[in-house]
Parts: C-alpha cells; sequence; structure tokens
C-alpha cells in the first residue's frame, strides 16, 4: 500500500509562531495554495481512499488536493485517528517558549523542533519530555500517541487493499514521527506545508520513499 501523505497548508499559528497541535486555525491564502499547488503535483494518482485529521486546516487542505486530481474523485474521509500530537497547554502558546525548555533538558543549544530531533534522533524521547515540561501534564505522552498511530496504521492494513494508493492529509510533527520512528529516518526534519512524503505500507511495517517533497509531479 502506497501512503502520499501531505503535510496541511499554511495557518495563521504556523505564521505568528504558535503552537499548534490540536489547537486549530484557519488556512492563510498562501497556505490555500499550499493545497491547490500539492494537488496540482498528485493530480494523477488515482487515489483508492483519501483521509484527513478532523482539523479544518487538514480538512481543507484535502479538499484542494482532491479538487485537482484527474480520476473520479474519491470522498474524503475525516478522522480523529491522524490528529497531530497533543501539546497539553502548550497549545496556542509561542513554538519559542515550548522548544526552548525542552532544548534545556536536552542540552541542544538551539531551541527548535528539527534542531532538537537531529541531535536526539528519538521522538518518543522528545514527545515524553514536551509532556514533562508541561506544567499542567495535559499533553500526550508518547505511549498514547504511539497507541493512537498504531490503531490507525492497523486499520489500513485491515481495511485497505494490499496495492491501494491512499491520500493521508495531516500534520508536521505527526509525519516527522512516522518517517523516524516506523521508517528509521532520521534526518526526518518537520515537513514543509503543502509537502509530500511517500511511504510504503505492508505487514513488514512502513518504508519511507520520499520525503518533505514540493517538487515532484508524480
Amino acid at each position: 500500500m502506497k501512503l502520499y501523505v501531505v503535510r496541511h497548508g499554511q495557518t495563521i499559528f504556523n505564521t505568528l509562531n504558535k503552537v499548534q497541535g490540536w489547537a486549530d486555525t484557519p488556512l492563510t491564502k498562501k497556505g490555500e495554495k499550499d493545497g491547490q499547488e500539492a494537488g496540482k503535483r498528485l493530480k494523477n494518482v488515482a487515489f483508492d481512499v483519501a483521509f484527513s485529521s478532523d482539523t479544518s486546516r487538514a480538512m481543507h487542505t484535502a479538499e484542494y488536493i482532491l479538487a485537482e486530481n484527474i480520476h473520479e474523485h474519491t470522498k474524503l474521509q475525516i478522522t480523529p485517528e491522524w490528529r497531530e500530537y497533543f501539546f497539553g497547554s502548550f497549545e496556542g502558546g509561542s513554538n519559542d517558549v515550548m522548544w526552548g525548555a525542552v532544548a534545556k533538558e536536552f542540552g541542544v543549544n538551539k531551541g527548535t523542533p528539527d534542531a532538537i530531533a537531529a541531535e536526539v534522533q528519538d521522538m518518543t524521547a522528545i514527545m515524553n519530555k514536551i509532556y514533562e515540561v508541561d506544567p499542567e501534564h495535559l499533553g500526550e505522552n508518547a505511549t498514547r500517541f504511539w497507541q493512537r498511530i498504531d490503531a490507525a496504521l492497523e486499520k489500513l492494513l485491515m481495511t485497505q487493499k494490499a496495492n491501494a494508493n491512499v491520500l493521508l492529509v495531516t500534520h508536521g510533527q505527526l509525519i516527522g514521527n512516522l518517517a523516524q520512528h516506523y521508517g528509521h529516518f532520521l534526518g526526518a526534519e518537520r515537513p514543509k506545508n503543502g509537502a509530500v512524503a511517500v511511504f510504503n505500507l505492508d505487514d513488514n511495517g512502513l518504508q519511507v520513499e520520499l520525503f518533505n517533497d514540493v517538487n515532484t509531479v508524480f
């Protein structure tokens, strides 16, 4: 099974450098274009099924992508299984504050998600650290996150054909987590808005074919 996994288009919180997991803000004009451009690159792929998370930013991006497709349109299925990681009480706050606190705990000089991921190379440890430094401990720890994603991947294997083409519109942290944790892709920086990652999913697991791509016409 081939998964075409797309990060949603740019949002208002993205432009304001605010933490956005389960919090949701609308797409900007650029974000709408991100979805349209991703759709143009994917227009030749005959999707057997299309999913998005239940955030408006993912749903609207998916709608822009499907609108560009030259094949018979697949009905979009919306599911909370593919929501972004939940950042707890950091939601809506400054990314600099949250990632700065995480970087300090790990002894990483630069408080950005890419710098921390490159240094630590363990998304489980990073998610647990976010949970630990959250003063309210409201978010997801790694165990709860991986249980949710394990169940979502297993559901795909159980319900979709082995040769299915699947569109999945979801979120940056989640896509990087997929690539690093399941695909053993240690260079998994946070993907750009509208970027496409391609994964192959079968009973042997998840393999990374392409990551953070904003140029390929499929």
